[in-house]
Order: structure tokens, then C-alpha cells, then sequence
């Protein structure tokens, strides 16, 4: 009997003590960067249109359990290449607009390092969100940088987990969420 519970008892503490989180370094050469995601991610593409230029959008995702870790790429071609702040104006829009405005909404200076070496920092801006109509909260940042043949990759990289707006900050600082933001190297 004490055998069978001992058995019983390692069964539940090896279950228990599984890692949720897989990391792993990913290194996508074609969208110019590497991450740290805590999962196998999955790959999709898009073509959204400014200004009648059509423009290649790649989203690399992972999911652990309701968790969603995820580098979206635009590709801004060299002809369109000065109007990237404009691109990523209307990307932010676009998402933006569909986050309603509340007192948990918040804007905190970040920082991203930058090129294989990460020995430059790059200043940026990561946006927490209260998605209150999904009862899930976003931490969002947005990088631009330059890339093959005069052309520019705008990054947006981000988090959306479960939780409610009061605990808005405190969920989206947690260490797995840290390590995601903290290891986007984009080259």
C-alpha cells in the first residue's frame, strides 16, 4: 500500500513539476530576427494594401495554454521605405481603435536590443491594453528596422493572456512575458 502511494505521489509530483513553458530560440533569416518562444510556433502570411502597395505581413505565434506569444513582420519596401512611421501609425491605429479607451490603458518607455551582437539599444514603447469585450490583456511594442535592398521590416511584437484590467501591469510584466520582449533580437 505505502508503495503504491509512493508510486501515486511521484506520479502527480512529475506532472505537476512539467514545464509549461518550452523555450526555444527561433532564428527566422527571412523576417530578419530571432526570438525566444516558449513553444513550437506556427507560421502565417498576409498581404495587407497601403496606398495601392501591397505589402507582405508574416505572423510567427506560439500558444501555451490560453497564452499567446506572438512577432508579427511588415515588409516596407524600398520604394515606400520613407513612409514607414506612417505604416506603423496605421498599424497601431488599426489596433488601437478597437481597444476602448480605459484607466488601466497604459503607455512605458521600453528597450530593445538590436543586431546579432544585441549591443545597441533601440527606444521604444510597449502598450498594455485592457481588452475588457475578450476578458484578456495585451502588452504590444513596435520596432523598425532596416533591412535587405533599402527595404525596412516594421516588428510588432506581443502578448495576450487572460486576466483582468486591475491586474493589467502585474500580468504582463511576469517573467515569461519578460523573457519574450527581452530576447526579440531583430538583426
Amino acid at each position: 500500500m505505502l508503495r503504491r502511494f509512493g508510486l501515486v505521489t511521484l506520479g502527480i509530483l512529475i506532472v505537476a513539476c512539467s514545464p509549461q513553458f518550452d523555450w526555444r530560440t527561433i532564428k527566422n533569416d527571412a523576417q530578419g530576427y530571432s526570438a525566444m518562444f516558449p513553444s513550437k510556433p506556427q507560421l502565417i502570411e498576409r498581404s495587407i494594401n497601403y496606398q495601392q502597395t501591397s505589402l507582405k505581413q508574416t505572423l510567427e505565434f506560439a500558444k501555451v495554454n490560453e497564452d499567446v506569444f506572438a512577432v508579427m513582420t511588415t515588409q516596407i519596401p524600398a520604394t515606400i521605405a520613407t513612409q514607414v512611421t506612417m505604416v506603423e501609425k496605421m498599424l497601431q491605429n488599426t489596433l488601437l481603435q478597437q481597444v476602448p479607451t480605459t484607466q488601466f490603458n497604459l503607455v512605458k518607455d521600453a528597450t530593445s536590443r538590436i543586431g546579432s551582437a544585441a549591443q545597441t539599444k533601440q527606444v521604444a514603447q510597449d502598450f498594455y491594453l485592457d481588452l475588457a469585450h475578450n476578458k484578456k490583456v495585451m502588452r504590444v511594442r513596435w520596432l523598425i528596422r532596416p533591412a535587405a535592398n533599402d527595404s525596412v521590416n516594421l516588428y510588432q511584437i506581443s502578448v495576450i493572456r487572460t486576466g483582468q484590467s486591475s491586474q493589467l501591469e502585474p500580468l504582463l510584466n511576469q517573467e515569461n512575458i519578460s523573457i519574450f520582449f527581452d530576447e526579440f533580437r531583430p538583426n
